[in-house]
Order: structure tokens, then sequence, then C-alpha cells
């Protein structure tokens, strides 16, 4: 069974939430955890600010757990070994669509997260689902269909018309709206 750990943005707020969703993306296993961190959504020169970030982050909140780090590769079939090696897959924010393609070069992807943790933070959130709102375009787009949902991340009250557009949209499919520093957990 895969665990998805599905946030809706901003990981880097000290909040709660935030906490919460780094502790639970580790999975309760007695022995070194490979953690595969995934930066496609984002441009190559903020990987190293944001590799120690998300190092602090998981470190600060597993303090117990003996766990190894490593960037995902921008080759298909490095990434594909990767990901088969990881425990767990982080998926950070940003732009989803560059993130998608990268991820659709990927063969059996969700073959290969079967029995893993897949954390992913807004565009990571919406790369598995079936569709998602894109918050930069404003318009509904698909994801890679992992998880047969309607994502909308960074919600809030005022989005409203979002999630009524999201209901018509296609098929009907569960729409998940989650709060910036806030995340769901869907197990499959």
């Amino acid at each position: 069974m895969t665990k998805f750990l599905l946030h809706g943005g901003a990981t880097n707020l000290p909040v709660v939430g935030n906490k919460k969703f780094f502790k639970e993306a580790v999975p309760n296993i007695n022995r070194k955890i490979k953690i595969l961190i995934v930066y496609f959504a984002r441009k190559k020169e903020d990987y190293p600010w944001m590799f120690e970030q998300d190092i602090n982050n998981f470190k600060n909140n597993s303090p117990e757990k003996d766990l190894a780090f490593e960037v995902a590769d921008d080759n298909a079939k490095k990434l594909k070994k990767q990901i088969a090696s990881s425990d767990v897959i982080y998926v950070r924010g940003g732009n989803t669509l560059p993130l998608v393609e990268k991820l659709r070069q990927v063969k059996n992807l969700k073959k290969l997260l079967k029995n893993k943790v897949y954390a992913g933070s807004s565009a990571g959130m919406y790369a598995v689902a079936k569709y998602y709102y894109s918050n930069d375009r404003d318009e509904i787009e698909k994801g890679l269909g992992i998880v047969l949902i309607k994502a909308f991340a960074h919600w809030d009250e005022t989005k409203q018309d979002i999630i009524d557009k999201l209901n018509v949209y296609k098929e009907k499919l569960p729409i998940y709206k989650v709060r910036e520093g806030e995340f769901i957990t869907i197990e499959q």
C-alpha cells in the first residue's frame, strides 16, 4: 500500500501542520530510511538552499531516525532507479507543468511508488492527482492520475467558486482542497 501525503503548500513555514507533515512522511522502520527529494518544479539554482531546508525539516521532526537524502536526477532511467531504491519520495512545490512532464517520463511510476511514502506539496500533490486547479494559470489541468482525485492546493474560503468548477469538470471524483501548511493522507 502506498501512503500519499498531499500538502497544500508553503512547507517552509514554521507551523504545526508542516511539522506533522515531515514527521508523518518518515515511515516507522528500524533501519536507514532513504528519502528522495524531487525539485523538478523549481529552478536548479534553488536546489542547494531548498535541499538544506528540507533536510533540516525531516531531521528536526524525526530526530530518532537514521535518514539518508538524495536529490532526484534529471535522467529518467536514473530517476526510476532512485525511486525504486527509496522509502520516501518528497516532491516540493513550484511550477507543476515541468514536474509532471519529467515524472511522465518514468515508466510504471505508480508501480514504483507501491509500498512507499509519497509526500507531495502543492505541485507535488497536483502531479499525482487526476485533475488539479492551477493557481498560476487559473485553469483546471491534468495530472498523472495516480490518485483519482481533483486537487486544489493553497485553498481558502474565498476560492469556493473554484471548487464549484472542479465539481462539474469531467468525471465525478472526490475533490481535496488543502490549505497551506496542512495536508491530507490517502492510502491506496
